[in-house]
């Protein structure tokens, strides 16, 4: 096991890796009573085309498998729902799955070790029938359409099918009605056996434990069980193009303002040659100063009753494109549009600006090591994106500087945008 030291936190971090390929990253924190454990598997709504293991032909399933997988990974065959074992300690648990990950968790002081082993095993054995197969798509039609009728996934969802023309992350997470009806047992199965191998997952472990102890019980857990050894699971590579499918839509809810996501599509190799965790920061940096709740423009458009309430800025990083996303509310959609289109035709960002970011940033990473979920969550990210968690993530953002961000500035293309409009019904205003 790797021990490292993160010096500006005064933390440390716990490395290993098995010998069946899965990846264990811990921080201990005895201040804390809870712990907080998952185990992602590095596979998620936006790998519908991919070669199964012991196979060499790419095949296609359809979409929102990956989260009809992990509502079907709570049905085992004794006949215990994991929620209820957890419960029993005052456990919670969960899982979800987003569009690069599908993550299982359980978060409490009690049966650590007990509730740690029952984690790995029910998530590595799959349990399903064709009968509870169909049956699971009855529930998660009704799922599905619950979120449709919600005006927030409504604008998640559309932003991203008007923004992406190939790449998968257009489509919903979940699927739709009509695709998770073509999902059979077989399919499942494919999936589970290519992506929920132990080299394609990592567990992350934060909160009150001891390291030793806990990595001694998963490798114990590992070494009772037989995988067969794998490579690097091939996925379909798309290509996107900058442009977007569709600038402008709008739809109707029974809602009683108008909610809007405008979103911004970014060709990151346009950036030049830095880091990929570099560009991420400057982008990140320059919205957040932009648009930010202490921003001008928030100061201005609340001033002109433009905006009613502050604006959400989501950001989505496939291979290729940055999809930044203003999401908010307003009563003069028109109005706060152009607003938002003429400073986006002006950006500038003062050094003044840049400094105070990175002092954030510095206290938001310092801050994160006290809260064992949000240190989790960062790990996964991490590891998803980047492929590993580097403990001198910190000293990243002193690196920046106003040379650097000064050149993302004059390369950042923001001229493809697409906004996606939910109004109240006509019978509502």
């Amino acid at each position: 096991m790797e021990e490292k030291i993160i010096e500006i936190a005064n933390e440390k971090l716990y490395y290993s890796k098995l010998d069946n390929g899965l990846e264990v990253y811990m921080i201990p924190n005895n201040n804390v009573k809870n712990v907080y454990a998952t185990f992602t598997t590095k596979y998620g709504s936006i790998h519908d085309e991919f070669v199964p293991i012991n196979s060499n032909k790419m095949i296609s399933v359809p979409k929102g498998i990956a989260h009809f997988l992990e509502h079907k990974m709570f049905e085992q065959e004794d006949g215990i729902n994991p929620f209820e074992f957890f419960s029993k300690s005052g456990t919670n648990a969960n899982a979800h799955t987003a569009l690069k990950n599908t993550t299982y968790e359980f978060m409490g002081p009690n049966n650590f070790i007990e509730n740690i082993n029952y984690l790995l095993d029910y998530v590595q054995e799959l349990y399903i029938t064709d009968d509870s197969v169909e049956k699971e798509k009855g529930i998660i039609e009704q799922e599905l359409k619950m979120y449709m009728d919600d005006p927030f996934w409504s604008m998640y969802d559309g932003i991203r099918n008007n923004i992406f023309s190939q790449n998968p992350t257009k489509y919903p997470i979940g699927g739709t009605v009509e695709s998770i009806y073509k999902i059979t047992k077989e399919d499942l199965e494919k999936c589970y056996n290519t992506f929920y191998n132990p080299a394609n997952m990592f567990v992350v472990i934060t909160g009150n434990f001891d390291p030793n102890i806990t990595l001694n019980e998963i490798k114990e857990n590992q070494e009772k069980k037989n995988f067969k050894p794998m490579e690097k699971v091939k996925i379909k590579e798309y290509k996107e193009n900058d442009k977007v499918v569709k600038d402008y839509m709008e739809i109707e809810k029974n809602i009683d303002i108008n909610k809007f996501s405008y979103g911004i599509k970014i060709n990151l190799s346009k950036l030049g040659n830095i880091s990929e965790k570099k560009k991420r920061l400057y982008i990140s940096i320059i919205f957040d100063t932009l648009f930010g709740i202490t921003s001008e423009f928030y100061e201005q458009m609340t001033e002109k009753n433009y905006l009613s309430s502050p604006l959400g800025i989501d950001k989505i990083y496939t291979d290729t494109h940055a999809l930044i996303t203003l999401i908010g509310e307003t009563n003069f959609p028109k109005e706060l549009f152009a607003e938002i289109n003429a400073l986006l035709k002006n950006l500038n960002i003062e050094e003044t600006d840049l400094e105070r970011s990175k002092k954030i940033l510095h206290s938001i990473n310092i801050k994160m090591f006290d809260n064992i979920e949000d240190l989790n969550d960062t790990i996964i990210s991490n590891v998803i994106n980047y492929g590993t968690f580097d403990e001198n993530f910190i000293k990243l953002s002193n690196e920046l500087n106003m040379d650097e961000l000064k050149k993302i500035l004059k390369k950042l293309d923001v001229s493809n945008k697409a906004i996606f409009l939910v109004k109240p019904f006509e019978n509502n205003l």
